[in-house]
């Protein structure tokens, strides 16, 4: 067998699915570099196991009995996010490593900590972390954090000594089509008319941010200018409402699901209104301007982190209107290339082959 990683990563309508993407632009990046990637999932929905598939990546389902009595003593924050203990959790997956042997296993989940971490590194030698909060021990060789304003102090006493960090944008892990979009985006990209604007609120959006933004933005006299695209994911629960809306709307609205050209998407869109999630590094990377919105709270740290420095205005419902009208009057030029010129700073595209490289010189060694 060629070289493995083993990911293990939940995706659903609470934890939502920016998790999921991000380890499946590694796995896409590995898999162009000779590696066969596993996904872990827990109890995974129909429809996930078959967007994992149809990348070539295989799927091992840890399947929970519900109608039994739910374990609530996990210690962790979102302890919530697993419906089993953790030594369950992992005895499971020590299960798919002794059958696989990955040389590596990447983890992105908030729930485990080093109780979990502890099973599993007896069995496998190498472990990469995949986290933005800092809030439990943890026990791997490499933490990664893609996020603006990563320290190492957020991890003080939580790691092994010997455990590196990977920390920053400079490690996004973004999928191929970004960097190959990259340059066609930034072309022009200071001058536009802002004319066609993107709305993407996460792939599931359990609050319908996305509704109630298009209805702030129809009072706007300038929304009839414009062209919107909409897009949501495939768990996304509010479908019915949102066309509702749009048949007795007088905006220009496409909706777009389970959109597999995002880059060329986000490319030919002047404007963003966007979550402060694992796309604002997309958005970086095609330096686009955005306005953006902290729907769950492991966004607020990056939403307010971009803010700072110039790179996104970050927004709430109340004061949507204001901040899109910004762009139409004498000063919105100027705001559409600070924040352009300022965000495709921020990366480059290559952060999941940059983590790549390193894989493999533990592999090599």
């Amino acid at each position: 067998m060629g070289k493995q990683i083993l990911i293990r990563v939940d995706a659903s309508s609470e934890i939502g699915t920016g998790h999921l993407m991000r380890c499946l632009a590694l796995a896409n990046e590995a898999k162009q570099r000779g590696w066969e990637c596993t996904f872990v999932l827990r109890d995974p929905e129909r429809k996930i196991v078959k967007f994992i598939a149809s990348f070539d990546h295989r799927v091992e389902k840890l399947l929970s009995l519900f109608d039994s009595e739910k374990f609530t003593s996990n210690a962790t924050a979102h302890g919530h996010w697993l419906p089993v203990s953790q030594i369950q959790d992992a005895n499971e997956t020590v299960n798919i490593i002794h059958d696989l042997k990955p040389d590596w296993i990447i983890v992105d989940h908030y729930a485990l900590d080093a109780s979990w971490f502890f099973i599993v590194k007896k069995c496998i030698a190498k472990i990469l972390v995949i986290d933005d909060l800092g809030d439990r021990d943890i026990i791997c060789d490499i933490l990664l954090n893609q996020n603006l304003g990563a320290s190492a102090e957020k991890y003080d006493g939580k790691l092994p000594i010997n455990c590196r960090l990977f920390l920053g944008p400079t490690f996004a892990l973004l999928r191929s089509e970004f960097r190959e979009w990259r340059e066609r985006s930034l072309e022009g990209r200071l001058d536009r008319n802002i004319e066609n604007i993107l709305i993407t609120m996460g792939g599931v959006d359990a609050e319908n941010y996305t509704l109630q933004i298009l209805k702030e933005i129809t009072k706007s006299k300038y929304a009839k200018k414009c062209a919107f695209t909409v897009i949501i994911g495939g768990s996304y629960p509010h479908t019915n409402t949102l066309y509702k809306f749009l048949n007795a709307s007088k905006l220009r609205v496409s909706v777009l699901s389970n959109v597999k050209n995002m880059a060329e998407i986000m490319s030919k869109s002047d404007l963003c209104i966007g979550a402060a999630g694992s796309t604002s590094w997309e958005r970086c990377c095609l330096g686009q301007p955005t306005i953006t919105f902290a729907i769950a709270n492991n966004q607020r740290e990056i939403a307010k982190q971009l803010s700072q420095r110039n790179v996104a205005i970050y927004s709430n419902i109340d004061n949507l209107l204001g901040n899109f009208e910004q762009f139409f009057d004498v000063s919105g030029k100027e705001l559409q290339r600070v924040l352009s010129m300022n965000s495709r700073q921020i990366c480059d595209g290559f952060g999941a082959s940059r983590v790549l490289e390193e894989l493999e010189k533990k592999y090599e060694n």
